[in-house]
């Protein structure tokens, strides 16, 4: 991503040192803009495409770059101003950082992010029903191959068994929309359509004390047959 933001970047500064039309600039520039209003109104809309939208404003502006960088050419080309036609090397740059974008870093990112783990919050959860209560600071998370845990004290009312503690949390988990769980495990998707991770719960009864878990990153499937291989 970052990669992606600073190739971005360039590569508009790149054709604005290179634009020569007023008019068609200002066009350029509200284009832009309303690239970056459709990935801040996809976030918005769809929390859960917050990477969908970030590659939706690389996407945009490469794109926009690239036909407005051609566009451009073939005018001052046909008024016969072949020299500001695109010869200069700031419009070959622009051009060519464009379709890196558009081409490597898009694809790449896409790609990495899915193998990269990260800590839920608490706040997937949502409010806690009374008599509920989270423990801990979520300071003592860690991270494997592709994916992050981190681990929480799951307190109920005075006096009430662990198992009661539990029955109530996965209650309120199905509220929530989250699936029944299978072995003490619940599992949904963290992302929208690019980013396949998920979030995942466990909750535990050993020693008499209900004990959360919250996990991030590849699904599942992939996680538990890569990690099954013999070493």
């Amino acid at each position: 991503m970052l990669v992606a933001s600073v190739v971005t970047m360039l590569a508009l500064l790149a054709w604005l040192t290179v634009a020569r039309l007023p008019w068609f600039t200002g066009v350029v520039l509200v284009a832009l803009t309303l690239v970056a209003v459709a990935s801040i109104t996809l976030a918005a809309v769809v929390p859960r495409a917050a990477v969908e939208a970030r590659l939706l404003l690389f996407l945009g502006v490469a794109v926009t770059l690239l036909v407005a960088g051609e566009m451009q050419r073939r005018k001052l080309a046909d008024s016969g101003d072949d020299d500001r036609a695109g010869r200069r090397w700031p419009y070959r740059i622009a051009v060519g950082l464009s379709l890196f974008v558009a081409l490597a870093c898009i694809p790449a990112a896409a790609w990495d992010f899915n193998d990269d783990g990260f800590v839920p919050s608490v706040q997937d959860l949502g409010p806690l029903p009374d008599g509920l209560a989270i423990r801990g600071a979520g300071d003592d998370s860690e991270c494997g191959t592709g994916r992050c845990a981190v681990s929480y004290a799951l307190v109920g009312r005075p006096g009430e068994s662990a198992d009661r503690v539990a029955r109530r949390m996965w209650g309120h988990l199905a509220s929530r929309g989250w699936p029944a769980p299978d072995g003490g495990h619940s599992c949904r998707p963290a992302g929208w359509l690019l980013d396949t991770r998920e979030t995942c719960v466990s909750i535990s009864t050993a020693d008499g004390a209900a004990g959360l878990t919250l996990e991030g990153g590849r699904p599942y499937p992939r996680y538990a047959g890569a990690s099954s291989q013999p070493h």
